[in-house]
């Protein structure tokens, strides 16, 4: 018994060792609610905007949804125009950029746009045709990186409200079975787990509808840290070794105390963060 003790003892301390191993130094950026349209004042300020963050050298970005403005409202055609200037703006970034999903980039989805669900690239399809799953996961350097869809397509009300929906909680079971429990967690998602509204307006609800059933989810892991977009504010809330972080926006027209990105450091397998307000100037519109 007491041999079996010790060898359970060395097997624990094997895996954490291997885990301090895996875990290298890295930095990415995280960046929600760009707005990206064809105007050329948002170009411009987001072509500065790329050169800011490439000066920082982050080893990827994070989008945090809303990278266009708006396919909610258009139709699969003036949709496909937004998704094909994101596409080419992006390639200015010098590193890897994972996508998170917002509510703009769900196609067609109000009466506005003047198309249904019978329309192939209408919602989420669009999106997922060009780029990836609307909900995935990868691991980087030791962290594993949970990227959510919190947007539900009311079709009838030709509208959305926020909220993961059941197949993405299920999948998210079943994904942390295969997640090691010591492994530092991250989860990205555009509308907001815990509201910043709620810190100074009692108008606001704290939660969103199933907050805590997504967050209990990972209650016995490792979450680090929770990336929130979709109000344009920055918040950086640490609560129970959690820190709950609504990444700002550099949308036009951001409140300048919000117009900012974040700068995530992982050093030694603890994480420090800096929200940088941009450096970009306001050019007049053509």
């Amino acid at each position: 018994m007491l041999i079996m003790n010790r060898l359970r003892l060395c097997l624990v301390l094997l895996l954490q060792v291997t885990s301090l191993i895996a875990q290298k130094n890295f930095s990415f950026v995280y960046l929600p609610d760009i707005h990206l349209q064809p105007d050329s004042a948002v170009v411009a300020g987001f072509e500065q905007l790329t050169k800011q963050i490439n000066r920082l050298h982050p080893d990827f970005v994070l989008t945090g949804g809303d990278m266009i403005y708006t396919a909610k409202n258009v139709n699969d055609n003036k949709a496909e125009t937004l998704f094909d200037l994101m596409d080419s703006e992006f390639k200015r970034f010098k590193m890897p950029v994972y996508l998170t999903m917002g509510n703009h980039e769900n196609v067609g989805i109000t009466k506005e746009s003047g198309i249904d669900s019978t329309n192939p690239m209408w919602g989420k399809k669009m999106y997922e045709s060009r780029y990836t799953n609307r909900y995935y996961t990868f691991s980087y350097n030791g962290w594993k990186f949970f990227i959510l869809d919190g947007i539900k397509i009311l079709e009838r009300e030709k509208n959305y409200t926020q909220g993961v929906d059941s197949v993405q909680m299920e999948w998210i079971r079943k994904e942390l079975v295969s997640t090691d429990k010591s492994v530092p967690v991250v989860i990205s998602i555009h509308t907001p787990l815990i509201n910043p509204h709620a810190i100074s307006s009692s108008d606001s609800q704290a939660l969103s509808a199933n907050s805590a059933a997504i967050l209990n989810l990972f209650r016995d892991y490792n979450l680090k840290m929770v990336l929130e977009g979709h109000t344009h504010l920055y918040m950086d809330l640490f609560f129970k070794g959690i820190s709950y972080i609504s990444g700002g926006s550099t949308a036009n027209g951001t409140d300048s105390k919000d117009d900012g990105f974040l700068l995530v450091k992982v050093r030694k397998g603890s994480d420090s963060r800096q929200f940088i307000k941009t450096s970009r100037t306001a050019p007049k519109r053509k």
